[in-house]
């Protein structure tokens, strides 16, 4: 006779959504693993779901229909899998003997599904952390999940030894909520206010998989409740619950390197200056520096691609300029991402000389900031 710990039934997709989630918390080495493991818990026709892995954790929580109460711990990996490739139809959950089992709730005509897989005892599932409710501070999801489009994009590559710039640095400044991205070569700021009030905090570096994370897991609709810590960052979002490290180092002053009181402007539209740059991109992708040209001067604008074997391409756009004539050396592709983020028919670049750093905002201008380093001669 079979003793069976747990058992619930629930639709196929309900569940499904809430492991692939886990999964990308849930450690990736073995079954044998208990961080790779999802953990399964059971009582009042709710499901508990839990995942971590170091230092990442996870947990949601969704309506079934408890037939026993209890808990278990199943490979993660395999059953995210065996759940993308079942029908969408009620099934049957249920542990017993160290075995996992799934099969349909009713019988679906001739078919017949029924799996097992192997399970660890829940007790040996370790506590996700946890932080003071009262430290969460709620925001629009649609609001956050901007900031971390007009920062994410500029900060360093993983394997840069200066890991400290390959997060996004957050922190709370006269009333506003600060996020900053940066590689060195750009930088993106954004000083935003909220409707609902951000009390104080420590400022945190964030890591991408957070970011990501925050995300896939909202809807970018309604609200969305971060609580930074000293070396941590939790948030929740609907029924779901998340947390991951934060990178512990001290952040360089971005302020300073924000340019201020540029003595010389140019507008010009949005659509025009990416259009030239993907034409200036044909050629210029082909060179090793990936150079392009911009040449400024009254009221014209004119995007050259550095000469290559194939050929070279120019072209001239009408802007709002009047000033000396500059020309700076741009890579096209660090050109190409700051423009892209620009949600304004119009922006302004505005400079003290060509080999100097440079803004880019939004015209009119808005709550964010890009800041661009040319190329200089040599490079």
């Amino acid at each position: 006779m079979q003793n069976i710990s747990m058992k619930f039934t629930c639709l196929c997709s309900a569940l499904k959504q809430e492991i692939e989630y886990a999964s990308s918390f849930a450690g990736k080495r073995n079954s044998l693993s208990i961080s790779s493991n999802v953990y399964l818990s059971t009582a009042n026709d709710e499901l508990v779901i839990k995942a971590m892995d170091q230092n990442l954790g996870f947990s949601s929580t969704i309506e079934v229909n408890t037939v026993v109460s209890g808990a278990t711990t199943v490979f993660c990996e395999k059953l995210n899998e065996i759940l993308k490739n079942m029908p969408d139809i009620e099934i049957e959950v249920s542990d017993s003997d160290g075995s996992l089992t799934i099969k349909p709730a009713e019988a679906e005509g001739s078919k017949k599904i029924d799996i097992s897989i192997k399970t660890i005892d829940a007790d040996k599932f370790p506590e996700l952390e946890s932080i003071d409710e009262n430290l969460f501070f709620t925001i629009s999801q649609k609001e956050y999940f901007d900031m971390i489009d007009k920062t994410l994009f500029a900060v360093a590559a993983k394997d840069d030894t200066r890991h400290f710039l390959s997060g996004v640095f957050m922190e709370k400044k006269d009333g506003k909520l600060v996020m900053v991205g940066t590689d060195g070569k750009k930088l993106s700021c954004v000083r935003r206010s909220f409707e609902q009030e951000i009390p104080d905090f420590v400022p945190v570096i964030l890591i991408e998989k957070f970011l990501n994370m925050v995300k896939v897991l909202g809807t970018g609709e309604g609200v969305l409740s971060l609580a930074p810590a000293e070396g941590r960052i939790f948030a929740k979002i609907g029924n779901r619950m998340m947390y991951a490290p934060t990178i512990m180092h001290n952040y360089p002053n971005y302020e300073r390197v924000i340019p201020q009181n540029l003595e010389y402007s140019c507008v010009v539209r949005t659509d025009d200056v990416l259009k030239s740059l993907a034409l200036a991109s044909v050629f210029a992708s082909d060179s090793a520096t990936k150079k392009i040209y911009m040449h400024i001067s009254d009221n014209r604008m004119e995007l050259t691609s550095e000469g290559t074997e194939y050929g070279a391409s120019s072209q001239e756009i009408s802007c709002s300029y009047s000033g000396p004539d500059s020309t700076f050396t741009f890579n096209v592709s660090l050109l190409t991402m700051q423009i892209k983020k620009v949600d304004s028919e119009f922006f302004r670049i505005s400079f003290r000389n060509p080999e100097a750093a440079m803004t880019i905002v939004p015209d009119p201008a808005k709550d964010y900031v890009f800041v661009l380093m040319p190329m200089v001669s040599g490079q």
